[in-house]
This record gives structure tokens, C-alpha cells and sequence, in this order.
């Protein structure tokens, strides 16, 4: 009986009434695809908006980069000198056009930079630094193009002392005289800030330490600038105030056997000298200083060569040379 019990408590059947018995599960049906309702279909629409101006975006920025990446399809021929003059030296930039800009730096230092204005040449003149050193220098030309060059100098600098400068007026003539302790290079000088005159130290001089030059003295009140430059680089500056007179005027007449000469100066006559037949008098060495002078000398009657020299204050002459006949 036990062991009857105990077999069928290991093997039995489910009771119906005991135990419920399950139901199968409804399989979930899938959609592939197929959006189920209006929301989903406006959704999907709102994605695919976006991705499309997403792309557009790219697109545009991808056109744009191409744009400004370009590169300029022309190029100018540049040519680039850099000329030293003692410790100086001059660079010339000169293209077939207009040039945009002149940039130069010593070794890996600061830029300056020389912009264009319009000319198809650009020129800068810099100190050379003492020692060993390189000059980097780099044109863009008139389509955007940039040309870089590059040049060695050594500048053994021993004169360290700057030129000097001495000016003198000599009647209408105004005197340069620049001198140096070692050798000159060059001085210029320009009236009123014009452009300057430059004058060069002769390769031939005897005297290379000294540089001299003559300039006609401007009338009225002007403003001289003069540079001298040595042979070293080194640079002395001077502007002074010049005041030109004006020459004096006269006029020559006859009374009987005399010569009469009325002269003007708007500063003042210093001497009136009446040269006859290769005879010379005057009126002395003692300045008149007055501005209107008459003179008369006395000549015989006849045909003779007269020569008449006015000066006034400031050295300035009026000289008329003619055949006088009485």
C-alpha cells in the first residue's frame, strides 16, 4: 500500500480541477515599416526635413571653404634688391603691377611692414644690427601671391661716433660741409620737406672724412633739412630756418658826361662799383646800408664799356655790363 502511495505521488497526472491549465500566448504582430498612424508619419517627415538641411549645410560650407582656399591663378614677377651702404641698407621691391605690401624682419625678429600705395615699386632703408645677420624679407603682389627672399650681412661697426654737420651763407650760395672721424657716405638735404637731394661721397676723394656741397639759398624764409650719413650707418640730423634775400635792382642814366646809378634793396645796399674802360671805382668798403643809393661817375665824351655791380647786406649782387656812348 506504501509503495503504490509512493509511485503515483512521483508520476501523477495534473488534475483538471486542481490545476488550470494555460493558455497559449498571442503572438505580437509586426509591423515592418509601416507607420501606424498620422503622428508617426509627420514625425518621420520632420526627420528626413532636417537631414536634408543638414546636408544642404554641409554642401554650402564645403562650397565656401573651396571659395576661400583657393589660390590666385596669376602671378606678378617680383624683383627684390638689398643694397647695403655702410651699416644700412636699402631694399627695393619692384613688380609688373601694383604691389600690396613690403614686410621685412632681422633673423626671428619683429615684422615691419611697408604697405603698398599703389606704385609698382616699394622701398624701406633699415640699420644693420652689429655681428652676423639674416634679412627675411617677403612681397605680396598684386594678385595676393607672397614671395619670400632672403639675404646675409655682417656688420663690423667701429666708428661709433655720428658725423657732423656745418652750413654757411654766401651771398645767394648756402655752404654743406659734413665731416666724420672715419669716412662720409652720403648727406641729402630738400627746402620745405620736398622730396631730398642726395649727394654721394666721390669713390676718387682725397678726403673722404669730410663732404662738401653748394645750394642756392631760396628767397624769403624756408626750411632746410640736411642728413649725413657715415660710412658706418651712423646719422646726424639738422633742419634750421633759411631767409634768402632778394637782389638788389638798379637803373643806369645819363646826365651831361655822367653816369647816374639808382639802386634798391629791400634790406639795404653795401656797395655800388662802376667799372669804365676796365677802371673800377666804388663807393668803399664801409656798408652804405640804406635801400635806395644814388651814384654818378663822370666819364668822357665818347663811346666806352661800363660794368655795374650793386651788393647789398646779405652779399647778394646785380651786375649789367653794356657800351655807353656820350
Amino acid at each position: 500500500m506504501n509503495q503504490i502511495l509512493s509511485m503515483q505521488t512521483q508520476g501523477q497526472m495534473p488534475n483538471s480541477k486542481n490545476q488550470k491549465q494555460k493558455k497559449p500566448k498571442k503572438e505580437k504582430q509586426i509591423n515592418y515599416g509601416r507607420p501606424s498612424n498620422k503622428a508617426n508619419i509627420v514625425s518621420i517627415v520632420r526627420v528626413f526635413c532636417i537631414l536634408i538641411i543638414i546636408f544642404g549645410l554641409v554642401l554650402v560650407g564645403d562650397a565656401t571653404y573651396g571659395i576661400v582656399s583657393s589660390k590666385p591663378t596669376q602671378k606678378d614677377t617680383i624683383k627684390v634688391t638689398a643694397n647695403p651702404i655702410g651699416s644700412q641698407v636699402t631694399i627695393l621691391a619692384i613688380g609688373n603691377m601694383p604691389l600690396k605690401s613690403l614686410t621685412y624682419r632681422w633673423g626671428q625678429g619683429e615684422e615691419t611692414t611697408v604697405q603698398g600705395n599703389g606704385t609698382v615699386e616699394l622701398e624701406a632703408t633699415v640699420q644693420i644690427p652689429t655681428g652676423n645677420n639674416i634679412l627675411n624679407m617677403a612681397v605680396i603682389d598684386y594678385y595676393g601671391n607672397k614671395s619670400e627672399f632672403q639675404k646675409q650681412y655682417i656688420n663690423q661697426q667701429n666708428d661709433a661716433s655720428k658725423p657732423k654737420i656745418d652750413i654757411s651763407v654766401s651771398g645767394n650760395m648756402l655752404n654743406i660741409i659734413a665731416t666724420d672721424d672715419t669716412e662720409m657716405s652720403y648727406i641729402t638735404y630738400s627746402w620745405n620737406n620736398e622730396t631730398p637731394t642726395r649727394v654721394d661721397i666721390q669713390a676718387d676723394s682725397d678726403n673722404k672724412a669730410e663732404l662738401k656741397t653748394s645750394i642756392e639759398v631760396l628767397k624769403g624764409e624756408n626750411t632746410l633739412s640736411i642728413v649725413a650719413v657715415d660710412a658706418d650707418g651712423n646719422t646726424t640730423s639738422r633742419t634750421e630756418k633759411i631767409k634768402g634775400a632778394n637782389k638788389p635792382t638798379f637803373t643806369v642814366s645819363a646826365n651831361g658826361t655822367n653816369l647816374v646809378i639808382n639802386a634798391k634793396d629791400d634790406e639795404g645796399i653795401s656797395k655800388i662799383e662802376i667799372t669804365v674802360d676796365g677802371v673800377t671805382t666804388d663807393t668803399g668798403d664801409a656798408p652804405l646800408n640804406v635801400k635806395e643809393v644814388e651814384a654818378t661817375q663822370a666819364i668822357t665824351p665818347g663811346e666806352h664799356t661800363v660794368t655795374v655791380v650793386v651788393t647789398n647786406i646779405n652779399g647778394l649782387k646785380e651786375e649789367q655790363s653794356f657800351t655807353a656812348t656820350l
